[in-house]
């Protein structure tokens, strides 16, 4: 079979679809991986076929946007926030952008799947114009449809330009869901309530190397501080996070992503460790807690691991994944720098939140492998024919 699969540029919404391509790939099919220019060496690093779409981002438009969006966004709730944001910029600017120069692709490869992901919308109207069945997959929490309805909204009337009258149903389409159960709200209308768990990628403990940035270290507990890949650089905030533990008898170690400035940070004590980058599945089974933002994959990767999880959301689906991690007794929010110190002692201190984190773990370790999705893909399509 022809798979294809699609995602925007940023790394933290590519990442998770990688493993599912190779399977895809092991399992015989024929792999395409659509993404942004900018994008492609990371997918090539995988040995997939990988396929440019759309512009290279230029940083100077996308500041100007982000702050515009901020502007627009000013007092709205949440919620609010999410749906104006991918209704507006992921879809009505970025997919919209995108849509023509995928439909073309899709339409001369004439793939038997296409799988997206939630945030890249131009893959869903370009399959649907093309008459490709497709498949969403995860990169965080599922959303709801309330706050995905005004999306849905300025799709249709992107598809309506290219002559379709309407986006097809949602009910029949999997949603390929890594999210774990338990965190996730219930009495909820999906945006996809079709849910195909999925087991997310790199999180599931392995047995490796214990990394040496933890030799030496004083303390018996450990925290991780990080804020993922794409929000490392934002001023100040990890800055914070790490000076509020500095005074705190446990092990640091904070990662600042690839390109971080270590200098910045200044000296440190002998039990903080300020590191460009550490692989999370070495470093998490020597950990007794997390500090972060909200980011999908750290949290994933903490909860894999049984580890409570401190969380300061910083955007777009933060807030949520912070309400569930609360809401599941995994860990706690704080609403800002000031609460990480007091946070961290509790989740350190009452068993409880270790006991939670367990039990998703065990719930993650359950979810079906990516191979097992893909042969689930292939009867989908075989069904369809």
């Amino acid at each position: 079979m022809q798979l294809m699969f699609s995602s925007g540029a940023g790394y933290s919404h590519l990442a998770p679809m990688l493993p599912l391509a190779q399977a895809a790939r092991v399992a015989g099919d024929e792999v395409a991986f659509v993404t942004g220019p900018e994008a492609l060496r990371y997918v090539e690093n995988t040995g997939l076929r990988a396929v440019s779409v759309g512009q290279p981002s230029d940083p100077a438009a996308a500041a100007s946007r982000w702050q515009r969006a901020r502007e627009e966004m000013a007092g709205m709730t949440a919620d609010e926030r999410l749906s104006h944001l991918v209704a507006e910029y992921l879809v009505g600017l970025g997919a919209a952008s995108r849509l023509d120069d995928m439909v073309d692709f899709v339409r001369e490869w004439q793939p038997d799947l296409v799988i997206s992901n939630l945030a890249e919308r131009a893959a869903v109207m370009a399959a649907c114009l093309a008459g490709v069945p497709y498949a969403m997959h995860a990169i965080g929490p599922p959303k709801s449809a309330a706050t995905m309805e005004r999306a849905w909204e300025v799709a249709n009337g992107l598809v309506r330009q290219r002559g379709l009258d309407e986006l097809p149903p949602r009910d029949a389409v999997p949603y390929l869901d890594f999210w774990p159960d338990g965190l996730s709200p219930a009495d909820v209308v999906w945006e996809y309530p079709t849910r195909w768990p999925l087991q997310p990628a790199g999180v599931v403990p392995t047995p490796g190397p214990r990394p040496a940035v933890l030799d030496g270290l004083p303390y018996d507990r450990t925290v991780y501080v990080t804020l993922g890949t794409t929000h490392n650089a934002r001023p100040g905030v990890l800055e914070g996070m790490v000076a509020a533990l500095r005074d705190e008898p446990v092990n640091v170690v904070a990662t600042i992503g690839q390109d971080g400035d270590v200098d910045r940070f200044g000296e440190q004590p002998d039990h903080m460790r300020i590191e460009q980058f550490v692989p999370q599945t070495r470093l998490l089974p020597a950990v007794d807690a997390v500090v972060c933002h909200g980011g999908s994959a750290t949290v994933l990767g903490a909860l894999a691991h049984g580890v409570p999880v401190v969380v300061l959301p910083l955007a777009t689906d933060h807030f949520e994944v912070a309400a569930q991690i609360q809401a599941a007794e995994a860990g706690i929010a704080v609403g800002s720098g000031d609460g990480i110190l007091d946070a961290v002692r509790t989740v350190l201190a009452d068993r409880a939140y270790r006991d939670s984190t367990e039990a998703c773990a065990a719930r993650i370790a359950e979810q079906p492998a990516p191979s097992v999705v893909v042969d689930r893909l292939h009867d989908l399509v075989v069904s369809i024919r």
